[in-house]
C-alpha cells in the first residue's frame, strides 16, 4: 500500500469562556450547570538557566486547559478553556502500526479507524489495483453553535455530543473516473450532514491536477514528475483574462503595456516571468484597494496576516480573500468596485496596476522586461543555528529564485498580505509510487538527507528539488545492499 496526506483543516478546537473562583482553602473551581466543580490544577516548573525557576499553574476544566494568563485572584481577563481533539485519549500509535502493516486498501482503511488528529485527506492505493480516499480523525458534533467564536462554558449548551462516525466521514473508493485528487481543498458540499469547518485551501491546485490527468489518456512516472513541478495557476489564468479584457490604455502607456503582458500570458508562475511578477503585486494592490474602505485595519488580517509573529505569521484567511477576489473580478457591476462614484471595474484595475508598477519599479528597476517573479519570491533553507549571525553562512542555503505560489501544484506559497516577508511554505518531500512495479518508485527530499553541513548529503537535494532530480526509492533488500554507501551497526550492550 502507498499513501499520502494533505491537511484536512476541520474545526476541532473550541474555546469556552469559564467562570472561575478560588475557595478559602485554595482550591480552584469552575461553574457548570449551576454547580461549582473542582478544577484540576497542574503545577509546571520551568527551569531557567542562570535564574530562578518559573512556576506556571495550569488550570484544567471539563473543557480543557485555561490558555490565557490569569491574575492571582482569577479576576480581570475572561478565562478561556481550550477543548481540542488532540487532548482527548486516543490509540493513534496503534493505528500507525496497523497502517504500516496493511497489505491492501481495505486493511489500510480499517487501520485509519485509530487515527485521531490532525484530520487528514488520505489517498491510498494498493498493488491489487485499488485506490481510495478517506478523511480520518476525530471531528466533533456540537449540541449548539459551530465553534467559530468563544462560547459560555458554564451553561452546558455548547457541549460536544460525540464525534462524526468513522463510516460517515468523507470517503471514496475506486471511483468510475479512475483517479482521486486532493490538495487541501474543500471535500464536502453543502449537502453533507455534518459541520466540518470553514477552513480549506483554494480549489486551484486540485483543479490543475484534474486538468493534467484528464489531458492524457495514459499517465506514466515521467508525466507525474512533470505534474509535481507544474507552476500554472488557474487563479492567475482567470485574473489575467479579466485584466486582458480592459479597453484602451487611457493614456497610461505603462499600464497598457502591463495589460498586454497579462493578456498574452497563460498564468504560469515561472521564476523568470515578468508577467508573474506583475500579477503577484497586482493581486495584493487590488485586494487592498477594494477591501480597505470597508474593513480598514482588518484588511491585512483578511489578506492573511496571522495573529502572532513566527508561530502564526499567516492564516487561512488568505485563501478566502483569493476566492472572494476571483469571484469579484468577474462581476463588472460589483459594489466592491464603487470607490465613491459608482462601480467602475476598469478604473479600479487601472489604479491597482499603476500602484503595482510603482512597487515593481522601486524594487526591481525601471525595465518591465527585466522584472522576474523569482526576484521577489525566494527560498532560503534555514538551519536552526543559522539564525545566529554569522553562522547562517555555514548552515543556511540560499536565497534561491522561486516560481509558483500557493495556487500551483508546485505549492510554494508566500504571505499573501506582504511580499516583503521571506516566509515560504512548500513541499520539501515528493514521492511517486508505481504500484505496478514498486522498484520503479521515486522520491525527492530537500535540502538533503543529512543534518550535518560537512556531509555531501546536507544540501545535495537542493538542485534536484528545483530541477526534478528524483532518486529511486529502493524497495528490495538486494537493491539497498547494492546501493549502500555506508553502514552503521548498533550493537546491544551485554548485561
Amino acid at each position: 500500500v502507498a499513501w499520502g496526506f494533505t491537511n484536512g483543516f476541520p474545526d476541532v478546537q473550541d474555546l469556552y469562556i469559564e467562570h472561575l473562583r478560588r475557595t478559602d482553602d485554595g482550591r480552584v473551581q469552575y461553574e457548570y450547570c449551576g454547580e461549582w466543580l473542582d478544577a484540576q490544577v497542574i503545577r509546571e516548573e520551568l527551569r531557567v538557566k542562570g535564574g530562578q525557576p518559573v512556576i506556571e499553574e495550569v488550570i484544567v476544566t471539563r473543557h480543557g486547559p485555561i490558555i490565557n494568563s490569569l491574575a492571582a485572584d482569577l479576576a480581570g481577563e475572561q478565562p478561556l478553556a481550550l477543548r481540542w481533539t488532540a487532548l482527548e485519549p486516543d490509540r493513534i500509535v496503534e493505528g500507525m502500526l496497523h497502517m504500516a502493516q496493511a497489505r491492501s486498501c481495505a486493511e489500510f482503511r480499517e487501520a485509519l479507524r485509530f487515527w485521531t488528529t490532525p484530520v487528514q485527506n488520505t489517498v491510498y492505493a494498493d498493488t491489487l489495483g485499488n485506490i481510495a480516499y478517506s478523511f480520518p480523525g476525530k471531528v466533533p458534533i456540537r449540541a449548539k453553535g459551530d465553534g467559530r467564536v468563544p462560547v459560555p462554558g458554564w451553561t452546558g449548551e455548547y457541549e460536544w455530543t460525540g464525534y462524526i462516525p468513522f463510516e460517515e466521514l468523507p470517503h471514496l473508493e475506486n471511483p468510475p473516473q479512475g483517479y482521486i485528487a486532493t490538495a487541501n481543498n474543500r471535500v464536502a458540499d453543502a449537502g453533507y450532514p455534518y459541520f466540518l469547518g470553514t477552513d480549506h485551501c483554494t480549489r486551484d491546485r486540485v483543479q490543475r491536477i484534474v486538468e493534467l490527468i484528464e489531458a492524457r489518456e495514459r499517465i506514466d512516472v515521467p508525466y507525474i514528475q512533470r505534474m509535481q513541478f507544474d507552476q500554472l495557476s488557474p487563479l492567475a489564468r482567470t485574473v489575467a483574462r479579466v485584466v486582458g479584457e480592459m479597453p484602451g490604455d487611457d493614456g497610461d502607456h505603462e499600464v497598457a503595456q502591463a495589460v498586454r503582458l497579462l493578456r498574452d500570458w497563460n498564468g504560469e508562475l515561472g521564476a523568470e516571468s515578468p508577467a508573474a511578477a506583475v500579477y503577484q503585486v497586482f493581486l495584493r494592490e487590488i485586494s487592498s484597494l477594494l477591501l480597505a474602505p470597508h474593513l480598514g485595519d482588518l484588511t491585512i488580517r483578511y489578506m492573511g496576516q496571522g495573529p502572532t509573529p513566527v508561530l502564526m505569521e499567516s492564516s487561512i484567511f488568505a485563501h478566502r480573500s483569493l476566492e472572494w477576489l476571483e469571484e469579484t473580478l468577474q462581476q463588472p457591476g460589483s459594489h466592491w468596485f464603487d470607490l465613491g462614484q459608482g462601480p467602475d471595474r476598469a478604473a479600479c484595475i487601472r489604479r491597482a496596476l499603476r500602484a503595482a508598477l510603482e512597487v515593481l519599479k522601486e524594487r526591481l528597476g525601471p525595465r518591465m522586461e527585466e522584472w522576474a517573479w523569482g526576484r521577489l519570491h525566494t527560498l532560503t533553507y534555514r538551519h536552526t543555528l543559522g539564525q545566529v549571525w554569522p553562522l547562517g553562512r555555514v548552515f543556511n542555503r540560499g536565497p534561491y529564485p522561486l516560481g509558483g505560489d500557493g495556487t500551483t501544484i508546485w505549492a510554494t506559497g508566500a504571505n499573501q498580505h506582504d511580499l516583503g516577508t521571506d516566509s515560504v511554505v512548500g513541499p520539501p518531500f515528493r514521492f511517486i509510487a508505481d504500484l505496478g512495479d514498486l522498484r520503479n518508485s521515486w522520491g525527492l527530499l530537500a535540502p538533503g538527507q543529512s543534518g550535518r553541513p560537512a556531509s555531501t548529503h546536507y544540501d545535495d537535494g537542493v538542485q534536484a528539488w528545483f530541477e526534478g532530480g528524483y532518486h529511486p526509492l529502493l524497495w528490495t533488500r538486494e537493491d539497498v545492499e547494492r546501493e549502500a554507501q555506508a553502514r552503521l551497526r548498533l550493537q546491544p550492550r551485554e548485561r
